[in-house]
C-alpha cells in the first residue's frame, strides 16, 4: 500500500481480500513512520468524473434490467 497514489489503488489492492474482517494492514518493514498509509486517500471519497461514470453505469444498468425484462419505458429509445 506504500506506493498506492489515489484511492483507485488503495481499492484494487484492498479488493483481493476476502473479507474486512480478515485484513490487516502493517507498516512497511523498515519505515520509521507509524503508519505509511494516508487515511484520507482511503476514505476521501472519489472524483467528481468517478461519480459522473458510477451514475452512468447504474441508470444503463437499469435500461438493461428492463429491457430485460420487458419494462422498458417507451420514452427510452435507441439501438442496442
Amino acid at each position: 500500500l506504500n506506493n498506492c497514489r489515489s484511492h483507485q489503488s488503495y481499492y484494487t489492492a484492498l479488493s483481493r481480500t476476502a473479507t474486512a474482517a480478515g485484513t490487516l494492514i502493517l507498516p512497511s518493514i523498515g519505515s520509521n513512520q507509524s503508519s505509511p498509509i494516508d487515511s484520507k486517500e482511503i476514505q476521501g471519497g472519489c472524483s467528481g468524473f468517478l461519480w459522473q461514470e458510477f451514475r452512468e453505469l447504474e441508470l444503463l444498468d437499469d435500461i438493461t434490467t428492463q429491457q430485460y425484462h420487458g419494462l422498458t419505458p417507451i420514452t427510452i429509445m435507441g439501438n442496442t
